[in-house]
């Protein structure tokens, strides 16, 4: 091989590797709130409103109610109960919606539009400048779900008092299911267990989150201090509680 065939090639290895960094790169980069704010006046001030109070004007013909921004209080979180989201965490909920909700899948954002537009969000709420969030939840690895598993998991499911909000079977209709308000008084209903899809995803791994972090907002309280982490893998690997609920693979 030549000389200048070696350079040219040496070249279009460094090029090309250049294009692999690049995106990982931007990955880390905070967003833009200038760039952001007309991202957010042309795809979520419908529902959350011009000053991201939650008053769009769709706002009063959707259950539950869109997010207020203005407390920093978000429920799709992998961080502590109470603590402001990773910004990871709001790209998520952009990039994937809210199952069940008004909340769309904006996935066909690019990464630095949703990164602009939370930068925007955080402009809502002085949170984001007096706190830090919190250390993301450690996740461990999934168990097998097994008879026994299932068994185990309705122990805990009994012992936790679950039924008190979502039901004997986990359909949402237990004793206390018409009573729950969120954080700005908002009827806000339990989560049929049964559907098979859940709000924050599909996985296993997705249901543990909000077991152990709660959501930010409503009655859903976090576990994390009250349930080993093995006990909640059984819990949430079976409810699926109840054995009707299957995961859901989404195909993109």
């Amino acid at each position: 091989m030549s000389p200048e065939l070696i350079k040219h090639v040496a070249m279009a290895w460094v090029l090309g590797t250049a294009m692999c960094i690049a995106p990982a790169a931007a990955d880390d980069r905070a967003g833009d709130s200038r760039r952001g704010a007309e991202v957010y006046r042309r795809y979520c001030t419908t529902c959350h409103g011009e000053r991201g109070d939650g008053t769009g004007e769709f706002a009063a013909y959707t259950t539950p109610k869109p997010r207020d921004f203005r407390e920093g209080t978000f429920k799709w979180r992998s961080t502590a109960s109470g603590s402001l989201p990773l910004v990871s965490d709001l790209e998520r909920t952009i990039r994937d919606g809210v199952y069940w909700t008004a909340m769309p899948s904006f996935y066909p954002l690019r990464e630095r539009a949703r990164r602009d537009v939370i930068a925007y969000i955080q402009t809502f709420s002085p949170r984001w400048k007096s706190d830090a969030p919190g250390a993301p939840l450690q996740i461990a690895h999934e168990p097998a779900h097994t008879p026994e598993s299932v068994t185990k998991g309705r122990a805990v499911y009994e012992k936790q008092n679950c039924a008190q909000c979502h039901g004997d079977r986990g359909t949402g209709e237990g004793p206390a299911a018409k009573t729950p308000t969120d954080d700005w008084g908002n009827t806000i209903l339990p989560f049929d267990l049964t559907k098979g899809h859940m709000k924050g995803g599909t996985s296993g791994a997705d249901l543990y989150r909000v077991f152990m972090t709660g959501l930010n907002g409503t009655p859903m309280p976090s576990f994390v201090e009250s349930i080993a982490p093995d006990e909640a893998w059984i819990s949430c690997t079976t409810s699926r509680v109840c054995p009707a609920v299957k995961p859901v693979r989404l195909k993109r």
